[in-house]
């Protein structure tokens, strides 16, 4: 499944795709160590329209692929390097760090290697930004490696820049204003789509279990995509379906493309 070809942004329109793009997360999550090479090429061989990975900044500078702000959750038990705060040690410490099945922390470049079809084409990669610190090297590595003209469009654009911190998207923009823009939330509120609208971006998200009928409605009036994330259940996953939403965020793509297809029928 391709991902869906936003309108152009401010354009309303009259309803949801009856079937939402699938977003690996941290690749696939559920199947193979997170936010590592191999669980983004698995998502890959798993059939995602589009990957998900998270970025910190490490103490001399450099992005590091990685969710969390420390180590302690996603080292594994034999890794030589097993606690400590991301932002505190070094690239070069944080290349001995072992994540799971002996594979190592990622950087951006590594993933984007990785997230390619069979066909060499690119998978987009929505990059999360999870220290703000990190916004403008992102988007200095996603200029560099695609050229200015590669997001000249939205649907076809190979990367976007995501965050749940305005200001670190607010950074990406000053950067690199053609990669498009997803600012993402537990739950949305006034302020927050007023942040959202401000930063004009492409792209919102929320949480399932939060998520409402106004948050479509709001998206549908502005012409933004509406991402709904992390669909684990098939409650959740039919929650979203429900609701509607352009792309939806999974731990095993190939779980949700086969409930998808399954509540919705096959793609046309």
């Amino acid at each position: 499944m391709s991902a869906p070809a936003p309108v152009r942004r401010g354009t309303p329109r009259s309803a949801m795709p009856a079937r939402p793009a699938v977003v690996g997360h941290r690749g696939a999550a559920e199947l193979d160590p997170e936010n590592t090479v191999r669980s983004f090429r698995r998502g890959v061989a798993e059939g995602s329209a589009l990957l998900e990975c998270d970025v910190h900044l490490s103490a001399d500078g450099h992005d590091v692929i990685i969710h969390d702000a420390t180590l302690d959750r996603t080292a594994q038990a034999d890794s030589p390097l097993r606690t400590g705060a991301v932002a505190e040690l070094t690239r070069a410490q944080l290349d001995r760090v072992l994540v799971g099945a002996g594979e190592h922390v990622p950087d951006l470049v590594s993933v984007l290697d990785t997230a390619r079809r069979e066909d060499g084409t690119p998978v987009p990669l929505l990059v999360e930004v999870k220290a703000p610190a990190a916004a403008s090297l992102v988007a200095r590595i996603l200029r560099e490696r695609f050229g200015a003209e590669a997001f000249a469009d939205a649907a076809t654009a190979p990367a976007w820049i995501i965050s749940f911190h305005a200001e670190a998207l607010a950074t990406a923009r000053a950067e690199a204003p053609e990669i498009p823009r997803l600012l993402t939330t537990t739950v949305t509120s006034p302020e927050f789509l007023a942040a959202a609208e401000e930063l004009e971006v492409a792209q919102i998200g929320v949480r399932i279990a939060e998520a409402r009928a106004a948050d479509v409605a709001w998206c549908l009036e502005h012409g933004v995509q509406l991402n709904l994330w992390t669909a684990r259940v098939d409650v959740e996953l039919e929650r979203a379906l429900e609701l509607g939403c352009d792309t939806i965020t999974v731990d095993d793509p190939t779980w949700a493309l086969e409930r998808i297809e399954a509540l919705t029928g096959p793609a046309a």
